[in-house]
């Protein structure tokens, strides 16, 4: 498990053979402001870190051993949430300048930046992949929820559908968005003081 907060650390927990949680690892000495989220790779073997310093962090652990191999760069301040695909090598990082950035994991930890999402007008607070990767769902402080899908003849990734309205969504800044594990139901919650199910029509 990775914790992460106003330290500007990431702290790595295990359990022992009694069941107890420890501390196994502290990530330190690269974030320069509060780290704001953390996303688990779905090899169990690398860690995005999101921090209010404009960067994001890759780390590969390997024998209880850690090591930052990558540092992304690209929005203008603060990134509030990481989320990796969990189908394919895609991090979706968001942040306080409205956008979204999908980035694709190359050979020995490249990463490039494969589109950028304009669709907000506020800050971005949070990200969500759909379980099949082939969905991305992003919570904004303009009220709104996005869903974004790929465009193959495009090749690249489009506002698919906005979830909003007065009796239908919203009406303040929405912090979190999740999935369940079938895709099929999405949940929201809001500074309007409501969580929101919403289901996939057929």
């Amino acid at each position: 498990m990775a914790s992460c907060g106003g330290d500007k650390t990431v702290r790595i927990w295990r359990k022992d053979a009694s069941l107890k949680w420890f501390c196994s690892a502290i990530l330190e000495e690269y974030h320069q402001r509060t780290v704001r989220c953390t996303s688990w790779h779905r090899s169990g073997t690398l860690l995005a870190v999101a921090s209010f310093d404009g960067t994001t962090t890759v780390w590969s652990v390997k024998d209880d051993e850690w090591e930052c191999v990558s540092t992304l760069e690209g929005h203008e301040n603060e990134v509030k949430c990481v989320a990796w695909n969990p189908v394919h090598d895609y991090l979706a990082t968001c942040g306080r300048d409205k956008t979204v950035w999908i980035w694709e994991m190359q050979e020995a930890f490249e990463f490039e930046c494969v589109s950028v999402l304009n669709g907000h007008t506020q800050d971005v607070k949070s990200v969500a992949w759909h379980p099949s990767g082939d969905m991305l769902v992003s919570a904004s402080y303009d009220d709104t929820v996005k869903l974004w899908m790929e465009d193959p003849d495009e090749d690249d990734w489009h506002c698919v559908k906005t979830l909003s309205g007065e009796g239908q969504g919203h009406t303040s800044t929405v912090w979190g968005v999740t999935l369940n594990p079938s895709g099929q139901k999405l949940a929201s919650c809001s500074d309007d003081r409501s969580v929101i199910v919403w289901e996939r029509a057929e």
